[in-house]
Order: C-alpha cells, then structure tokens, then sequence
C-alpha cells in the first residue's frame, strides 16, 4: 500500500524522453493486457462461482451473469466518463483543463479516486507476501504510472498541486476500510470485478497506444515477459 502512495505522491519526478516514454507506455499497456486476461478475468469466473453458492436469493441468469454485469459496469463507466470528457473538450469553459475550477479535472479526478478506493482496499487481502502480492503490485505500480502520466498531460498543474495527493490520499482510505471489514468473499469479488472492467477498458483505449504513437516491441516485451512471470508464478 505504501509503495502505490508514494507512486502517486512522487509521479511528478518522474520524467521520460519521448522515446523512452513510447516504450514505457507501450511495454506497460503489455503487462496490463496480460494481466487483465491471465488473472483477472479468472478470478471473475471464479467468484462468479463462489457467488452461485451462496447468494440464494438471487436466481436464474441474473445471477449466473451477475459478476460478470459488474465487470461489465465498470467497462461502462469509464467508456461514459470518456465520451463525457472528450464531449467537454469541446465547451470553452472546459478548454483550460489545468485549472481547478475546470468540471472536467473533478470528474476525472473523482473516478480515479473511486477506482484508486476499490483497489487499495483489494490490496488489503494480499497483505501477505507472496507471488500473489508481486503480481499484483508489478501489474498496477505500471498501471499506476501510466495513468499518473495520462492525468498530468490533461490537466498539468492541477493534477501535480492537488490531484496526485487526492488519489495517493484514497489508496490509503480504501486499505483502511477493508482493514475494518469484514465482507464476504464474493463481496469483495465483485470489487475485483468492477475493477476489472475498468481496467480492460483503460488499458485498451488509454494505456495501449496507436500505431504511430506505440512501440511494438516494447508492447510485444510487454505482453510475452509478463504472461510468463504471471503463469510460472
């Protein structure tokens, strides 16, 4: 938990040329990826599973699916977040987006924080060092970079004096809240199920970049290094 605070907290030094950032960018979106469908989307089908057990008040294919609509609820949140904010771009309010009374920098900024929530407080039951936990830290310290990046090109200033300390400030309030829980499993697979859509689609639109902008062999790096490590381990 500290490690994906200070990330976020210190993000601001952290500096790349632009070919060395079109092969981070790249070689990031290639763990992402590998991530995404190697153990997140398993873990979805085995909660799916688990949830089927014990949820008996919910029946037929509303609960066969129902870990699944979630993920599928993340995917769609942060497609509506984009479509919203490519949309106020478009407004001249929202053309000076490194300013903090921009409607655009709050909205990011509170998804973000939402999203940042949801996985501190996954990290709280991977408080025990193992394979588990590196994976885990390998595949979203990246994804954390990247999106500290994304965020700081959009909205500059603003995000380097206030956004990084709100999203460092909610990893360490969603650990905290799972700390004092105490929900049941499929509960907190469904956290990892909204977080899995979210993710997919934001490595997908966001992180991987276009094929001017990319690095194929970073991408290829990426995707092949990471699926190993994640399988042998």
């Amino acid at each position: 938990m500290t490690a994906f605070v200070i990330i976020h907290f210190f993000s601001i030094h952290l500096k790349f040329e632009k070919i060395g950032l079109r092969r981070f960018i790249s070689f990031s979106a290639g763990v992402g990826i590998a991530y995404v469908f190697i153990h997140l989307w398993p873990a979805v089908a085995h909660t799916q599973a688990i949830a089927e057990e014990h949820i008996q008040w919910l029946e037929g294919h509303v609960m066969h699916y129902a870990l699944y609509m979630v993920a599928l609820s993340g995917l769609v949140l942060v497609y509506v977040l984009d479509r919203l904010i490519s949309k106020a771009y478009e407004d001249e309010e929202i053309r000076k987006p490194n300013v903090t009374e921009s409607a655009l920098f709050w909205s990011h900024i509170a998804f973000f924080s939402l999203y940042n929530m949801m996985i501190g407080y996954l990290l709280t039951y991977r408080n025990v060092l193992n394979t588990s936990l590196l994976i885990f830290f390998v595949a979203f310290a990246l994804h954390f970079i990247t999106n500290d990046w994304g965020l700081r090109h959009h909205h500059e200033e603003a995000y380097d004096h206030y956004g990084r300390q709100i999203l460092s400030i909610s990893i360490l309030i969603g650990y905290l809240i799972g700390h004092w829980s105490d929900f049941p499993e499929y509960f907190i697979g469904s956290v990892e199920a909204f977080v899995t859509g979210a993710m997919t689609l934001n490595v997908v639109k966001h992180e991987l970049p276009s094929e001017r902008e990319g690095n194929l062999e970073g991408f290829i790096t990426g995707v092949l290094s990471a699926s190993f490590l994640f399988i042998l381990l």
